[in-house]
């Protein structure tokens, strides 16, 4: 009995408004607790079985804050669900417990700009607890930053990222980085693009995508330990990159990559090709100056090449910010 009281105390969640597990087993538990309570991406989960085994997770901090709510406000419109992954003990404690995701690694509580080895921190942060949720509870991934605002429904079908992940073809999905509209019949390089919005899918060859995220979360490590910083954009795909030319599964996971409408880099058996694709820039763009041109197919809107607050310029732009009102704490009517 003793012992049945133990394990039931070690797995209990923490109450709202408390801090985080700090021992990694009680880590792990929660993550993988809390990422199959928002699994579905939709808060009507009998409506979308396609999608019962993704998960849209964001992260956040207290100095974010601000910037979170809107886009939860926004997301909320939609009936969607998500998990945060909370970068500090107050976010964690303001999310409540069947929302925020501890993190296993250093805790950032300011805004942190490019170039800032905090923001590597909450880079390595994500990388994890991406890995951890597809190593200990085999769903998909669908990671965004909060200043990727969403100004429609992005997994409805007929949008570019919905469409790719009910094709059940590709282990990863990502976002082309591009500062402007591309020219017409542009086709994205597949070596590059932006991870603060990507799909990660265990479903069809589990044991190789974890291997290729514990590959880059050992690597942003290590360069965070040894030169002081390591932004985990950079890392994944020189990884990437450096995976499409060793063609050695042993050392990425994967031995050859397959982007869609391309041909392989090489060949090989099934479960050693990583299948991924790009989603469409002009539904999913990053930072574009002018994006309020393009507000008739824009879905979401990625406020980058901006730092911190000069975010908000590009968000309200393109009428993607206001959503949340500070003053009263709540989400503004439609």
């Amino acid at each position: 009995p003793a012992q049945a009281q133990a394990q039931a105390a070690e797995t209990k969640a923490p109450e709202d408004g408390a801090g985080p597990p700090t021992e990694r087993k009680a880590i792990e538990q929660e993550i993988a607790r809390v990422s199959r309570l928002r699994a579905g991406v939709y808060t009507d989960k009998a409506a979308h079985q396609d999608l019962s085994r993704v998960v849209l997770v964001t992260a956040a901090n207290s100095a974010y804050w601000p910037i979170f709510q809107n886009w939860r406000c926004l997301v909320e419109r939609y009936g969607l669900d998500y998990a945060v992954i909370a970068n500090d003990d107050k976010a964690y404690a303001d999310l409540g417990r069947d929302r925020a995701l501890p993190v296993l690694g250093t805790k950032v509580k300011e805004m942190v700009g490019w170039g800032n080895t905090k923001l590597d921190y909450v880079g390595w942060n994500k990388m994890m607890n991406v890995w951890l949720i597809m190593n200990l509870t085999g769903l998909d991934v669908m990671f965004t930053d909060c200043d990727n605002v969403f100004l429609q429904d992005p997994f409805r079908i007929g949008v570019s990222l919905g469409d790719l992940i009910r094709a059940k073809k590709y282990d990863y999905i990502y976002q082309p980085e591009l500062n402007k509209h591309p020219p017409k019949g542009y086709k994205s390089p597949g070596d590059g693009g932006n991870t603060g919005f990507f799909y990660a899918s265990p479903a069809r060859k589990a044991l190789q995508i974890q291997h290729l995220f514990d590959v880059v979360v050992k690597r942003v490590d290590s360069a965070i330990k040894e030169k002081g910083h390591g932004a985990d954009q950079n890392i994944f795909w020189q990884i990437f990159n450096e995976m499409r030319k060793a063609k050695d599964a042993s050392m990425f996971g994967f031995r050859c990559t397959r982007q869609c409408g391309k041909q392989p880099t090489c060949q090989c058996n099934d479960e050693e090709m990583l299948d991924y694709c790009d989603m469409d820039p002009l539904y999913h763009p990053t930072g574009w100056e002018d994006g309020d041109k393009y507000l008739d197919t824009i879905v979401t809107y990625h406020a980058n090449y901006a730092t911190n607050t000069d975010k908000i310029k590009k968000l309200e732009k393109v009428k993607g910010w206001g959503f949340w009102n500070d003053r009263t704490k709540e989400c503004k009517s439609r």
